[in-house]
């Protein structure tokens, strides 16, 4: 049966801890192409160089009633008093579900910017950045 994947069905978990509510995530991969022309090559040609990882995703700023905030605990890998060091990376998990089927798409990552605010009229949020260290740790999309 055809499947079509909407809002419903992303998840996020950040070091395995799913999001209690998020409003959108997205994740760009791209390959950095280093071209290998020689003269008197009549085209041009290439070979793979690196591959890069990046995303975002917005989290209400949310308390649960337990005093778990996940837009709070987000904010705070950036929003400190000390500096970040290498050991302040996020397993972060972009997730897709068809009923008990898990698509998964897991990285390592630095959340790189967080920004949150207030208005009349709507709920606060937190939008944060994020940018993938190393290889994807799982693909099962």
């Amino acid at each position: 049966m055809a499947k079509i994947y909407t809002g419903r069905d992303g998840r996020l978990l950040i070091d395995d801890l799913e999001q209690i509510k998020v409003t959108n995530w997205s994740m760009s991969g791209s390959l950095e192409m280093l071209e290998t022309t020689t003269l008197g090559d009549a085209q041009r040609s290439y070979t793979p160089g690196v591959q890069e990882f990046n995303g975002s995703a917005t989290i209400l700023y949310y308390n649960d009633g337990t005093g778990r905030n996940d837009a709070a605990t987000a904010l705070k890998k950036v929003l400190r008093i000390s500096g970040v060091s290498d050991g302040d990376t996020v397993d972060m998990r972009l997730r897709l579900v068809e009923g008990t089927t898990k698509h998964d798409v897991r990285l390592t990552t630095y959340i790189t910017s967080v920004s949150f605010g207030a208005s009349v009229g709507e709920v606060s949020s937190a939008q944060i950045s994020f940018q993938g260290t190393g290889a994807l740790t799982e693909v099962t999309i």
